[in-house]
């Protein structure tokens, strides 16, 4: 019996069982019947926030009212054909939509801006004034001077950032932004040695013998009924696959798992990976057939004047770095060595590394947080280097070092597909440097500040000045504004200020710590309220799926979804027509996209987008193919190339050479002559001491804490953390290990300072702690996500990033937010 159908059945019985009066005499009990069973409404929809998996949702209603959702409970069940079955997050989507912060109707800023005060207006009155200052904008600054914030917490089709992009791009487009905030530094190094992104899936494991992952935590980062997590987890268990973890937490991934643990101290796995590379290369634990046939610069090279490279002398190469030869230093990186750095015994390490070496078929991955480091593009190299050095790419089984891809055979592509617009503005900053761009973009440059400009040559490049000021941002379904970006104490003083960006609009659907900000904030319509379409998202596996976005209830308030919105903002500017493109509404859009679109991919779509809607979701499985395995065709064709300037897997790079030898450094670099290792930019993978970091020898005595920030179950980022379900269910908390208390136990209001950094003031935080053993001595971890609640000039709200630098990583210009010293006491 169906769940739905017991408990009607239940109730049922229930009302036929009760009666009135309290005679116990069988003549005076009168039968109560049964009251009719409620006539609910089941439509579909999606949990669209950015943890990987746009999980299918069963929305129920009763008079336009929601009262429950279900997930996923289609098919037998069977892995390939199994249910995506949504976390605690996707079930509690029905709290996100009555939630009392929601934002109810369109309002104006009054007083200074972030002190969150505003009066409502009319849409009228917002689209047209914002229409008319944005237009303004445009005239006299330009393209470039408008910014589309970074933000995931709406992954539509449609709808969401898709329809502001459309939008802009009608009046010019706007500054672009290249990486993001969760894997900026390898989406920028892989290219660069790899010649793509290059990661294999992670249904790759199945054909492994031998798992080795750096901070890798898909059961609390991936945690969908389908995806990542779901086929990690099944395939580890049906092959009972040895797995080693290396992490300062011992994760939700780990506890209670068949699962081999190391704890290595953040911003230390180059120190590791160099002390398991040397153990490799000493004992004859290398497959030299690759490293000389498929890599670039292990050793010496010869010149090569048809690719324009000169010859690389043995001591700039890898090998001569490891065993203490080379031109960086004169320290063998033995096991002992990086013990001391990182924290891993050496018999562990040289463990680990003949391991490696055994292995047929070794897989070595990854997770962001290692990257989102100071030195956080070494970290990943250092990673990938042990892939090349046992020849662990380019055969089944094997991948590249970074985070497990997913084996998406069936996408759709949003609305840019069906519009066919772009920007044509198409300068790009780093993700991450916005500020800067606000502050004093016009001197902002690409050796100094990583910007790629339009004329820009990979190949040649030059510097050259970005020359604008950003002066709009348009911020939809973000809390990057404030809560997600670093030191949200430094970015809102640089956001009070409306002489410098003279235009901020929010459209949300929670009164955020970013909404706060605004100058004009829009009630969009939640993920429930609103028809669109939604794909798997980026991290589901190999399950395809595609969900008939459809809306349970009506929009709530005066909230409007975010096509509309654009629309008669468009029309403001006097582009509506162009924006329509003929068609009258969202529900032509729709229809057109489904027709052009979806339908075409596969048989299993039915004819038209309300039958869609009628029918349900489409899915189907990504068979396992040797597409899964990256860089598979390259290491088995005898002449292929990569795209890289040796058309080889480089552990030596031109490129990042190039940048080492031109690009500025930041005045927080540590000095090389001061600080062993203390170096900006390495054309070979090493370790980098960096500010901050395990070594910083002017933070580590007064600030004895590295701390990170870690993903949980209770928030994607910082989207449902005002779902009190969720905040009952994961206590946020800093964690600390039992050893390192010093004044205060187990569930004691603390302080948490980070040092007075770039003429800033010392950042603090007022947080519980939780004292715990699955946490590394000389470590402490914040869940990250946590609202930003500033009083007196104390976080209250446990924000991580209030104590996080901003400071751009070396190549990417990347956040390091998992870089920081902090002291703790109690509050």
């Amino acid at each position: 019996m169906e769940r739905r159908s017991f408990l009607k059945a239940s109730a049922a019985l229930g009302c036929a069982a009760t009666v009135t009066g309290c005679n116990t005499s069988s003549k005076d009990a009168v039968e109560v019947p049964p009251e009719t069973p409620v006539d609910e409404q089941m439509t579909w929809s999606a949990c669209l926030c950015n943890c990987g998996s746009n999980c299918p949702l069963k929305v129920f209603s009763v008079d336009g009212k929601i009262v429950r959702i279900e997930t996923d409970d289609e098919g037998d069940d069977e892995f390939g054909n199994h249910q995506i079955r949504a976390c605690a997050r996707g079930r509690s989507n029905r709290k996100r939509v009555y939630n009392p912060d929601r934002i109810q109707y369109p309002m104006k800023r009054v007083g200074k801006r972030g002190e969150g005060n505003f009066e409502r207006i009319s849409w009228e009155q917002a689209t047209s004034e914002i229409g008319a200052k944005l237009k303004g904008i445009y005239d006299s600054y330009g393209a470039r001077s408008v910014y589309s914030m970074y933000g995931t917490g709406a992954y539509y089709d449609i709808n969401g950032g898709n329809s502001w992009k459309h939008m802009l791009n009608l009046m010019g487009g706007y500054l672009g932004y290249y990486g993001s905030y969760s894997a900026a530094q390898i989406a920028k190094l892989f290219p660069l040695i790899y010649g793509s992104s290059a990661n294999s899936t992670i249904s790759e494991i199945q054909y492994s013998d031998y798992c080795l992952f750096f901070g890798y935590n898909p059961l609390e980062m991936r945690q969908s009924g389908s995806g990542e997590g779901f086929e990690y987890a099944y395939y580890k268990e049906k092959n009972n696959l040895k797995t080693v973890i290396v992490d300062c937490r011992y994760s939700d991934t780990l506890a209670g798992k068949d699962t081999e643990y190391h704890a290595c101290r953040p911003g230390t796995d180059a120190a590791l990976c160099a002390g398991i590379a040397y153990h490799l290369i000493t004992m004859g634990l290398i497959d030299e057939t690759f490293l000389s046939t498929k890599v670039y610069g292990f050793r010496d090279e010869p010149a090569l004047p048809e690719k324009g490279l000169e010859a690389l002398p043995y001591e700039r190469s890898y090998e001569a770095y490891i065993l203490g030869t080379g031109e960086l230093d004169s320290q063998a990186k033995t096991p002992e060595w990086a013990e001391v750095i990182c924290g891993v015994p050496a018999e562990k390490i040289r463990k680990i590394a003949e391991e490696l070496a055994a292995a047929e078929a070794p897989y070595i991955g990854s997770g962001w947080g290692i990257q989102r480091q100071a030195n956080g593009e070494n970290n990943v190299w250092s990673i990938a280097a042990l892939c090349m050095l046992v020849g662990a790419i380019g055969k089944r089984g094997t991948s590249t070092g970074g985070l497990p891809n997913s084996a998406i055979s069936m996408y759709t592509f949003g609305l840019a597909s069906l519009t066919g617009t772009s920007s044509a503005e198409t300068a790009k900053i780093s993700v991450f440097s916005w500020p800067d761009a606000i502050r004093n973009g016009k001197e902002m440059t690409a050796f100094k500040d990583g910007v790629i400009l339009p004329d820009y040559d990979d190949a040649n490049p030059v510097d050259g000045k970005l020359d604008a000021n950003i002066k709009a941002i348009i911020n939809v379904a973000s809390n990057t504004l404030i809560n997600q970006h670093s030191d949200c104490f430094g970015t809102a003083e640089l956001l009070e200020d409306d002489t410098l960006c003279e235009l901020i609009v929010v459209s949300e659907n929670h009164m955020t710590p970013s909404a706060k900000f605004a100058d004009y904030l829009l009630p969009e319509t939640t993920w429930l309220e609103t028809d669109d379409i939604a794909n798997q998202s980026y991290g589901a596996g190999a399950m395809n799926l595609v969900t008939p976005v459809t809306k349970a209830v009506d929009p709530l308030f005066d909230s409007r979804c975010a096509y509309d919105i654009c629309s008669d903002i468009a029309d403001a500017m006097g582009v509506g027509e162009l924006y329509r493109q003929g068609r009258a509404d969202l529900d032509e859009t729709l229809e057109a996209y489904y027709q052009q679109k979806v339908a075409p991919m596969s048989s299993q779509f039915p004819s038209t987008y309300k039958d869609f809607q009628s029918q349900g979701i489409v899915k189907s499985f990504s068979e396992s193919s040797e597409r899964d395995c990256a860089l598979y065709s390259y290491v088995n064709t005898a002449e292929a190339e990569v795209n890289t300037p040796s058309g080889k897997i480089e552990l030596f790079s031109n490129k990042v050479d190039f940048m080492n030898k031109n690009w500025e450094k930041p005045d927080y670099v540590l000095d090389p002559t001061v600080v062993p290792n203390g170096h900006f930019i390495t054309p070979i993978p090493t370790y980098i001491v960096t500010w901050e970091g395990f070594e910083d020898p002017n933070t580590r005595d007064d600030y004895p804490f590295q701390l990170i920030g870690h993903h949980t179950k209770g928030r994607t980022h910082s989207s449902f953390h005002s779902v009190q379900w969720l905040r009952e269910a994961v206590h946020d908390a800093v964690w600390v290990n039992p050893q390192d208390a010093n004044g205060y136990a187990d569930g004691d209001w603390v302080i948490v300072e980070s040092p007075a950094r770039d003429g800033n003031l010392a950042r603090q935080v007022k947080i519980q702690v939780r004292l715990s053993n699955r946490i590394m001595p000389g470590v402490a971890s914040i869940p990250q996500g946590a609202w930003f609640d500033p009083e007196a000039g104390v976080d209250i709200g446990g924000c991580v990033n209030t104590l996080t630098a901003y400071r751009p990583s070396p190549i990417a210009k990347g956040n390091p937010q998992h870089t920081n010293r902090v002291r703790i006491f109690k509050a």
